[in-house]
């Protein structure tokens, strides 16, 4: 810690001038980095509901255009039970 404070003396800086510069700088860069991870969240979210909506669409046979073909036969509980 004492080589920092010694190279900030040598260029003539104080910690407070320092400190004045890299707030901004920390803030702007914490503002994008929010930004960007809400973009990312969103789209994360979009495609977990677009794999349900699918997800759905095969299990039940909602879908319009079915992907494939499954039979909905009824499970019969006789032949389980054998």
């Amino acid at each position: 810690m004492e080589a920092i404070f010694d190279f900030l003396q040598s260029i003539h800086l104080s910690i407070i001038e320092v400190m004045f510069t890299l707030i901004p700088i920390f803030y702007v860069g914490y503002r994008m980095g929010g930004k960007k991870v809400r973009k990312v969240t969103e789209e994360m979210h979009s495609l977990q509901r677009q794999m349900l909506d699918l997800n759905e669409e095969l299990l039940y046979g909602k879908s319009e255009t079915p992907v494939i073909g499954i039979k909905h036969d009824p499970i019969k509980i006789s032949n389980i039970a054998k």
